[in-house]
């Protein structure tokens, strides 16, 4: 797994496209990684097989994710009902609890789709809008969200959970993947 460093500064074409698209919405991704067959790999015992005790792989990453967003509340992208029955965990609350990081779960995923891995590019940034904000959970008005994923292809879902979120009036939403 390469790790990447990124200078906020320098914008991708995807990034560049999500600001033509949402001007008014101050996009900032970060990412460990650069999503390679090794991540890959790690992923597919982790997520798909199951091997929960991966968690713990990134936890010294994810506390120092932890002092750079010292005011940000941490929101990791849920799943589906289905996908959790089915899989048994949320890959990403699991990370974040192997960490030792406090999250809130401030969406819940209402529409099961396909897997974003069985779906083409076309298809990903199509998808319509999966998630809600839980009204159930604390008032986020004038807070700072990072939203948390593992992989970001498209940013589709990255989006998606934003603009769900931007409804509530925070300070900010950025979002973080461990891989891109």
């Amino acid at each position: 797994m390469n790790r990447q460093a990124v200078d906020q500064h320098d914008y991708c074409r995807d990034c560049l496209s999500w600001q033509t698209r949402y001007p008014d919405y101050p996009f900032c991704h970060r990412a460990f990684f650069h999503y390679d067959q090794a991540f890959q790999t790690w992923l597919k015992q982790y997520k798909f097989m199951g091997d929960i005790q991966l968690a713990h792989t990134f936890s010294v990453e994810l506390q120092e994710l932890r002092k750079q967003y010292k005011s940000f509340v941490f929101c990791p992208i849920p799943l589906s009902t289905e996908r959790i029955n089915e899989r048994g965990f949320n890959q990403v609350s699991e990370l974040l609890r192997a960490a030792g990081l406090p999250f809130q779960e401030l969406l819940i995923r209402e529409k099961h789709h396909t897997p974003q891995a069985k779906k083409t590019r076309a298809q990903r940034l199509s998808t319509s809008q999966p998630f809600v904000y839980q009204p159930s959970t604390t008032k986020i008005k004038g807070e700072n969200i990072l939203l948390i994923d593992d992989v970001y292809t498209t940013g589709q879902t990255m989006f998606h959970a934003a603009a769900c979120l931007l409804a509530q009036s925070p300070n900010k939403v950025q979002t973080f993947s461990l891989a891109r």
